[in-house]
Formats: structure tokens, C-alpha cells, sequence
């Protein structure tokens, strides 16, 4: 897989995953994160099936007024995940933890999301100043692999390769629970657009 492209690819997912904004809705809308999703996966030379059912799903927003697609997005995240007891945990600790049995978990101090904070530091990525949430967020953790997926160059000026580095957070991380939450969302999730990104994501997934 060529690096610059996969690093967009997971960017993308990073965009359709995270919470609802007027920006996304409005892509959305107007076919373009549609689009973008299928040149960059195209690029990627992989299955057309998974890309084709994913812009046929989503027909249904384009044309649409940006407003009505953007609260359809926010009432569904918000019942998913923004309640004071979500139906699914939209971060990898809390969700591997649940994933296990257990009901009560803190968020950021429990080990899962520890070791991708420490993953992260130790690529050189820290929190943004101010930056005061969840570094194991679905969206995040695209964004990071869309990072290490373009080989910046000061890892390898610390002899660090970073496709073994995406290799190792894939398997250590993203692959033990992102399929799982998928399938939870497409189990829980009341619109098409949740459903459909979290089938491609999966297809994606298989990829590594």
C-alpha cells in the first residue's frame, strides 16, 4: 500500500468518526467525503464491493439539506455514545474493558487506554495543549495510523520504522477491538450513515 494514500484513507475514517459537525454533514451532503473515500480506497487498489455498497448507502444524503443530515448525525452519536451511560464505548479502553465484563470503567487511567497514550508519546505524538479527552477515541486512533501510515521522517532519523510501528499498533491495538465496535454500531445505530462507514471500516480492517 502506497504510505500517502493510506494515510489519507485513514484519515477519512478519522473525519466520518468523529462527532458531528456542520462540515461533515455538509460533505456528506454535497457526495464529496463519498467520493474521497472511494478515490483514495481506489487508489488502494483494494475490493471495489465494500466502496461500492458503502456510496450506495449513503445516496440517500446526497442532495439533502446540510442541517437535516447534521442533527440525523448528532441525534444518532449522541445516543450511542454521549449519554451518561452510552450504548457503546466509542474509545478502545473503556470499550476493551466493557468487552470483558467489565461494567465500570475510568476513562484514560485504565491500562488499554495508558498503553496508547504510551504507544503515541514514544512515536513523539503528545496531547494538543488543552487537550483534556480520551487519546483512544475510534477517530483518534485513524488519525494516528494515518500518521505513522505516511513514514514521517524524524522516525527514521531515530532509526524507527514507522510501517512496523503501524504494524505493531494495528495488532496491538486498533484490530482488538475496532471490528467488535463496528459491529456494535451497526447493531445499535439508527442510520444509514453509522451503519454503512462501520461495514466499510470492517472491510478496511481485513486489509491488515
Amino acid at each position: 500500500m502506497a504510505a500517502s494514500v493510506l494515510g489519507t484513507m485513514f484519515r477519512l475514517f478519522s473525519l466520518a468518526f468523529q462527532p458531528p459537525t456542520a462540515e461533515l454533514a455538509g460533505l456528506v451532503a454535497s457526495g464529496d467525503l463519498q467520493s474521497d473515500m472511494a478515490a483514495m480506497w481506489n487508489a488502494l487498489e483494494l475490493d471495489e464491493a465494500p466502496i461500492t455498497a458503502f456510496c450506495d448507502g449513503l445516496a440517500c444524503y446526497k442532495g439533502r439539506d446540510s442541517e437535516e443530515v447534521l442533527h440525523e448525525l448528532r441525534r444518532d452519536n449522541t445516543r450511542m455514545f454521549l449519554t451518561d451511560t452510552p450504548l457503546i464505548e466509542n474509545s478502545e479502553g473503556p470499550w476493551r474493558k466493557k468487552a470483558q465484563g467489565i461494567e465500570v470503567v475510568a476513562l484514560m487511567v485504565n491500562s488499554y487506554s495508558t498503553e496508547v497514550s504510551d504507544f503515541m508519546r514514544y512515536c513523539g505524538v503528545v496531547k494538543a495543549q488543552g487537550y483534556n479527552d480520551c487519546v483512544d477515541f475510534i477517530e483518534n486512533e485513524c488519525d494516528f495510523a494515518g500518521f505513522l501510515a505516511d513514514g514521517p521522517e524524524y522516525l527514521a532519523e531515530h532509526n524507527m520504522d514507522a510501517t512496523e510501528l503501524l504494524d505493531r499498533f494495528m495488532d496491538e491495538h486498533m484490530k482488538k477491538w475496532v471490528p467488535g465496535f463496528c459491529e456494535d454500531v451497526k447493531r445499535e445505530s439508527q442510520t444509514p450513515y453509522y451503519r454503512t462507514l462501520c461495514t466499510l471500516m470492517q472491510a478496511f480492517m481485513q486489509e491488515f
